[in-house]
C-alpha cells in the first residue's frame, strides 16, 4: 500500500468525551450568564419552536397535497369544477315553471270546471284537478298555482308572451289548427244544449223560425252557424241568458253550462230537443313547446287509464260516467 492511501484511509482523531463535556458546561454557563434559562424565556423559545414546527410541517404536507389536486378551472377561484347548471327539460315553459316553482294558469269560470269561491277566492272544479296532476308531473307545489282569470280571446296572447303557462277553464279545441295556440286534449267531450223560455212554442232547432240563438264563442256558435242559424255571441253564457224575449229567442251551450243557468232560474227556461253538436276541452298551451304537450298528454292519458279520470267525473258533475276521450 502506498503512503498517499493509507494517509487518506487514516481515522480522524476522536474528540475525548470529557471534551465535549467541558463544551457543553461552558454553553449552559453562557446561557446562564446571559438570562436565557430563565423558566419565562424558556417558555419562549418552546413557543416559537412549536409554531415554526407546526408551519414547517403545514408547508410540507401543502406540498404533497399539491402533487395530487386537479388543476383549478379558470375563473372559478372556489372550486376545480364549474358549477353545475340544471338540466334544460328541453321545453322552455317547462324551465320557467321549474325555476319559478309555481304554475301561473289563464282561467274562466264554468260550472263543474272551473268555479271560483265568493268567500276565500280558491278555485274548484275538474279542470282543477287536473292542473294538480299537472303540478306534480312537473315537480311544483299545486298548492302555489296561480290563477288569472282572463276572457277568451286574451288567453291566447298571454300564453304567447308567456305571462301564463297553460289555459284551463272550459278551454274548447278548434277543428281548424291555430298559429297562436298549441293543445293537449281533449279531456272531456259535452254535449252542446239549446234552452228557450218555458213559454215558448219551440220544439227543435228548426221550429225557432228566424230567431237568433246566443252563444259564448267557439265550438256551439260554430256548430249553430254551420247549420244556418243566425248566431249572436256574448263572453259567457249568463250574458247570454240576459238576452232572452228581447233580443234572442234561444241560447246554447255547454250541457253542464245550460243545467246551471236552468238551476238559478227554476222553471223560467227549459231545455230544448237534442243535442245539436259537441264541445272538446283542451288544455290551452304555448305554440312551438311539443315538450310540453308531450308532457301534458301523458298525464291526461295516466288520469283516464289509472281511473282518476272517472271518479273526478262523479266527484264534479255526478253519474253515470261517460267514456273518456282519447287524448291526441
Amino acid at each position: 500500500m502506498n503512503p498517499e492511501a493509507r494517509q487518506h484511509s487514516a481515522p480522524r482523531p476522536q474528540i475525548p468525551k470529557q471534551s465535549r463535556g467541558i463544551r457543553i458546561r461552558s454553553i449552559l454557563r453562557f446561557m446562564r450568564r446571559h438570562g436565557w434559562l430563565r423558566p419565562r424565556r424558556i417558555g419562549c423559545l418552546l413557543v416559537v419552536l412549536v409554531v415554526a414546527t407546526t408551519w414547517l410541517v403545514g408547508r410540507a404536507i401543502e406540498g404533497v397535497n399539491a402533487l395530487f389536486r386537479p388543476p383549478a378551472v379558470a375563473g372559478n377561484p372556489l372550486g376545480t369544477t364549474p358549477p353545475a347548471r340544471p338540466a334544460s327539460s328541453g321545453s322552455p315553459t317547462v324551465d320557467r315553471i321549474t325555476q319559478r316553482g309555481r304554475l301561473i294558469v289563464a282561467i274562466r269560470d264554468l260550472p263543474g270546471l272551473a268555479q271560483r269561491s265568493a268567500n276565500s277566492g280558491s278555485y274548484t272544479g275538474f279542470d282543477i284537478a287536473l292542473v294538480q296532476l299537472i303540478a306534480h308531473d312537473l315537480g311544483v307545489n299545486p298548492d302555489r298555482t296561480s290563477f288569472k282569470p282572463l276572457p277568451v280571446g286574451v288567453r291566447e296572447a298571454a300564453l304567447g308572451r308567456g305571462e301564463v303557462d297553460l289555459a284551463l277553464g272550459g278551454y274548447e279545441i278548434t277543428a281548424t289548427p291555430r298559429a297562436d295556440v298549441a293543445f293537449a286534449g281533449p279531456y272531456l267531450v259535452r254535449a252542446v244544449q239549446l234552452a228557450v223560455p218555458a213559454t215558448s212554442r219551440a220544439t227543435d232547432l228548426n221550429s225557432l223560425g228566424h230567431g237568433q240563438v246566443c252563444v259564448p264563442d267557439g265550438s256551439a256558435a260554430a256548430a249553430l252557424t254551420a247549420r244556418g242559424v243566425a248566431v249572436q255571441t256574448r263572453p259567457t253564457l249568463a250574458d247570454c241568458a240576459n238576452l232572452l224575449r228581447s233580443q234572442v229567442t234561444a241560447i246554447a251551450g255547454d250541457q253542464v253550462a245550460i243545467a246551471a243557468v236552468l238551476s238559478q232560474t227554476p222553471g223560467a227556461l227549459r231545455l230544448l230537443g237534442e243535442p245539436v253538436g259537441t264541445i272538446e276541452y283542451g288544455i290551452g298551451l304555448p305554440p312551438g313547446d311539443p315538450v310540453l304537450r308531450d308532457r301534458i298528454t301523458a298525464v291526461l292519458r295516466h288520469a283516464i287509464d289509472d281511473g282518476t279520470w272517472g271518479r273526478l267525473y262523479v266527484q264534479y258533475f255526478g253519474s253515470p260516467v261517460p267514456d273518456a276521450p282519447a287524448p291526441r
